[in-house]
């Protein structure tokens, strides 16, 4: 573990900014490669696809910076397994691989031994329910790459629904029975719902060493499922879907039922997501292909597409669909306080056809190896359909935005936005503070300079100092 204290800053911190950003994303190259130095992530080709490269792979990291009493207080760094999602849980944070089991640190970064009752894997993507504060963590396991190894070989596939209580102990399970295993990052969690999308994808056979082992299934179908989260995964609602792929989603919640039990009747299912577009008849798809290029999510194009932001409700046994904008986005995020209820505001990774040290590019080229770029952050106002963008300028590259609402807010919107930029104009990454509440219209309140470079497609996760301390 390495530690920098304290951090350079430009600007003030607010006052009530108390408490610590955690971040996961991927970490050093475990070998020297051949096309220069590598370590600790640095260096024009950050996120670059391993093309020409020799042996070796790249592992995560964890970072962590706390804010504290106006100062950026340190700067701890650890390399891991996990490498794609990070969350705070029962007084530890959990750090995750694509799919896996969880590692387990102190808010020092300092390794646990893991307690969580976990017998299979589980997606990178852990929803953390506000009216409960349970957990809501998912898989699917089909007997291969690693779900419950010798149990689910010949029993079929499952989508896996695990709750953990707020103390961390795991006190609901269900299992949901699918015709194949397809990819499934991300799911939207209600009050008393999940919702799970089946896209037109399907495990790759053979050695595939992609974090995300799946290809297209052209001519298959979309699905979209629901059930309840006090459910056995017997009772599910099938919603059929025009094929397309989610990888994020921004958030869901429950029309109408008020006062309905757990699990009870309600109007309708809202849920925002960041949907991609299937390959249509026809266009050249290379089958064998992982869906998700090396550079990740959102770094290139998927079905030859950027993701936009799609508001979908469920009456019944419809989906009505609608586009929030035609913006490119990646990487959602709202209020945490507001998981599985109602929300107003959404932020997101502006994405940009072309590469961010070249001249934008418009309209976007052809073929799959197109460059693709963050360029800025986008807040949505999605009661009053309208948007404002913050862009941190040339050689400025941001990453996922993530919101903390001020001690007296009593919007989705009155807190602070911190963003992890990357800027290749110092060689290093800085983390920004912006006002959610004026984005666009002010200046950062604090840029604070960190001592490496991180990448851009990584998660991350806001801890008040008053659930550590």
């Amino acid at each position: 573990m390495e530690q920098t204290l304290p951090l350079p800053m430009e600007g003030s911190l607010p006052p009530d900014l108390q408490g610590t950003l955690f971040r996961v994303g991927p970490g050093r190259w475990t070998a020297e490669r051949g096309r220069g130095d590598r370590e600790g992530g640095s260096g024009d080709d950050e996120g670059v696809a391993d093309e020409g490269l020799e042996s070796g792979r790249r592992r995560g990291a964890l970072h962590a910076v706390e804010l504290r009493e106006g100062k950026a207080v340190s700067y701890l760094r650890r390399d891991s397994e996990a490498d794609a999602g990070l969350f705070w849980h029962a007084g530890s944070v959990l750090a995750l691989p694509e799919v896996g089991l969880p590692s387990r640190y102190s808010r020092f970064l300092e390794p646990e031994e893991f307690v969580g009752d976990l017998t299979m894997p589980i997606a990178s993507h852990v929803h953390r329910v506000a009216s409960d504060g349970a957990r809501v963590l998912f898989a699917v396991g089909d007997g291969v790459g690693g779900a419950r190894p010798g149990e689910d070989e010949d029993q079929g596939t499952f989508l896996r629904i695990g709750e953990w209580d707020a103390r961390g102990g795991l006190h609901a399970a269900q299992s949901v029975e699918l015709e194949r295993a397809t990819w499934q990052h991300d799911v939207g969690v209600t009050a008393h719902h999940v919702v799970f999308i089946e896209s037109p994808t399907t495990r790759l056979v053979g050695d595939h060493t992609s974090a995300v082992p799946f290809g297209w299934l052209p001519g298959s179908e979309g699905w979209i499922g629901v059930v309840r989260r006090s459910g056995s995964g017997t009772d599910v609602r099938w919603i059929r879907l025009d094929p397309c792929l989610v990888t994020h989603v921004l958030g869901a919640y429950e029309e109408g039922g008020t006062g309905a039990p757990p699990g009870g009747a309600v109007d309708a299912i809202v849920l925002y997501v960041c949907r991609y577009a299937a390959p249509e008849p026809g266009q050249r798809v290379d089958l064998s292909s992982s869906v998700v290029g090396p550079q990740g999510i959102g770094l290139t194009t998927i079905g030859s597409s950027l993701g936009v932001l799609e508001r979908w409700r469920i009456p019944g046994a419809d989906v009505e669909r609608e586009v929030v904008e035609e913006r490119h986005v990646e990487y959602p995020r709202r209020d945490a306080t507001c998981e599985g209820e109602v929300f107003r505001y959404g932020y997101c990774v502006e994405m940009e056809w072309g590469d961010a040290r070249d001249a934008q590019r418009s309209p976007p080229p052809d073929g799959p190896d197109v460059a693709v770029h963050p360029a800025g952050l986008l807040k949505f106002d999605l009661h009053h359909s309208s948007s404002a963008a913050w862009k941190p300028g040339p050689g400025r590259t941001p990453s996922e935005p993530v919101f903390v609402r001020a001690s007296d807010g009593h919007s989705d919107d009155e807190g602070w936005l911190l963003t992890v930029v990357d800027d290749a104009n110092r060689g290093a990454s800085d983390l920004y503070v912006l006002d959610a509440s004026s984005m666009a219209r002010r200046r950062p309140e604090a840029v604070i300079h960190l001592p490496e470079r991180l990448p851009p497609r990584s998660h991350g996760e806001w801890v008040p100092a008053d659930r550590y301390r």
